[in-house]
């Protein structure tokens, strides 16, 4: 559970600096004239739009870990730790 928060909150940050050379990068477009300062405002808009709503699904996702970790629900190494023991139960009961 701790590796999956960890990875988000790795995927948050590396958005962030994403984000922030996206808009250096549309800024020197629109210097260059390569972009009209429309166009540049648009696609800032968008991106924002769009960080926004990938920040939502985040907050989405670490509640959804909250809830489960609420809930008490077995992570996949806590249920392959308990099929190996059942498994060594099983053979001792075998011999």
């Amino acid at each position: 559970m701790d590796e999956l928060k960890k990875l988000l909150l790795t995927a948050v940050g590396a958005a962030a600096i994403s984000m922030e050379k996206v808009e250096d990068a549309l800024k020197e477009l629109m210097e260059k004239g390569s972009l009209t300062v429309k166009e540049g405002k648009e696609l800032q808009e968008e991106l924002r739009r769009r960080r926004k709503d990938a920040q939502a699904s985040l907050v989405e996702k670490e509640d959804l870990l909250h809830m489960m970790n609420e809930l008490s629900f077995a992570d996949k190494r806590e249920v392959d730790d308990l099929k190996e023991r059942i498994a060594s139960l099983e053979a001792k009961l075998k011999d």
